[in-house]
């Protein structure tokens, strides 16, 4: 759906349609904003993927400006293994001198992403998996979450806009609906589920270390 659609839908089910009480920017760029945004961060519906270059011994590259968590990051075509800070001192001793080589880690940290070893060449591949959050809505934007959920950010619309009317009678009713707590089927409840079978080829089970790929440096 578009935008304006669901700003139809919306006025439609508050029986609103033709009420100047709330403006169409309004809608639009502020409760379905604040609506996408919910879902995307309880969720993690947006996914992207950003590719950029290395730098000879630069070890720190900024993150997407509307990242919320890395899922995936490769180097000229190799994954990359996630690391902390504990782990990253354990392996590089001494911080005052620069490990250069081909990176087989990376961390993650202050809007920025850190590799190691540093790279040794410029020009190589850096690609970045990662779930985002949405940009602010137009009337002309085409909606960053997955169409598939249009539908439930209808309910988050809703629920924004009654909250404006002092004493709505719906404000319960669409809180509700949309991610009350108590409520196992809300919409954000079922958008998190469907996200989680994204992609299912075959069923989740725990994994040994002993049964994942690896290398000298541990699994991958």
């Amino acid at each position: 759906m578009t935008p304006i659609q669901i700003e139809t839908i919306a006025r439609r089910m508050l029986n609103a349609e033709g009420s100047n009480f709330w403006s169409q920017a309004e809608i639009i760029e502020d409760y379905l904003y604040m609506a996408a945004l919910e879902m995307a961060q309880e969720t993690m519906c947006i996914e992207n993927r950003y590719t950029t270059t290395s730098v000879a011994s630069q070890q720190e590259y900024a993150t997407p400006s509307r990242m919320l968590a890395i899922k995936r990051v490769e180097y000229d075509g190799q994954k990359l293994m996630p690391i902390d800070f504990q782990k990253l001192d354990s392996i590089n001793l001494n911080t005052n001198t620069t490990v250069t080589g081909t990176p087989q880690y990376y961390y993650n940290f202050d809007d920025s992403f850190g590799l190691f070893p540093v790279p040794l060449s410029s020009g190589d591949a850096i690609k970045i998996y990662s779930y985002d959050e949405p940009d602010v809505p137009t009337s002309s934007s085409t909606l960053e979450v997955p169409t598939q959920f249009h539908g439930k950010l209808v309910i988050g619309v809703c629920y924004y806009m009654s909250l404006k009317e002092l004493g709505h009678p719906h404000v319960s009713r669409f809180e509700f609906q949309w991610n009350h707590a108590g409520n196992p089927n809300s919409a954000i409840a079922q958008v998190k589920r469907a996200v989680k079978m994204r992609n299912k080829d075959n069923f989740s089970i725990v994994k040994r270390e002993e049964d994942l790929p690896g290398t000298l440096l541990g699994a991958v």
